[in-house]
């Protein structure tokens, strides 16, 4: 008997499980582990130094009151550290410690190579088939959920 074929988000859903048994969305490095929420705290950080809470509550799509805890949990692991903001001094900068720098640099690097792996299955014009597709449906949905 031919079984039909699955509906594509079945199958997205059956691939995505598929990339994250690969290890593609693993946040440690070393005997350091971080969970995806402080891995994207860590990048926020690492993307804009001396941010403060409510630009990283924007950036993440999160509370301002879950950055405050998460990057307290982040500094008493020494890989962030707070600053007054020499402007506001009623305002707090965040900025990765040279520890945090390091961690977030070789958990960049991993995930670099991981993707790498996966892209170094295919062909460089399907490669680039892959990205612009894979933009276009999460420009379509990114749009369709404002």
């Amino acid at each position: 008997m031919i079984q039909a074929e699955a509906p594509p988000e079945e199958r997205l859903f059956k691939l995505m499980r598929r990339v994250r048994r690969l290890g593609l969305d693993d946040h440690h490095s070393g005997d350091e582990m971080l969970s995806p929420a402080q891995m994207a705290l860590l990048d926020a950080i690492a993307s804009q130094p001396g941010c403060g809470v409510i630009e990283i509550a924007k950036e993440l799509e999160i509370t301002a009151p879950t950055v405050s805890v998460g990057v307290r949990r982040l500094e008493e692991s020494g890989l962030v550290e707070r600053e007054p903001d020499p402007v506001d001094g009623r305002s707090i900068q965040f900025f990765l410690t040279r520890r945090g720098q390091s961690l977030q640099r070789r958990i960049q690097e991993n995930h670099l190579r991981k993707f790498r792996r996966l892209l170094d299955g295919l062909q460089p014009e399907d490669q680039e088939t892959l990205l612009n597709l894979l933009q276009s449906a999460l420009d379509a949905a990114e749009k369709g959920a404002s």
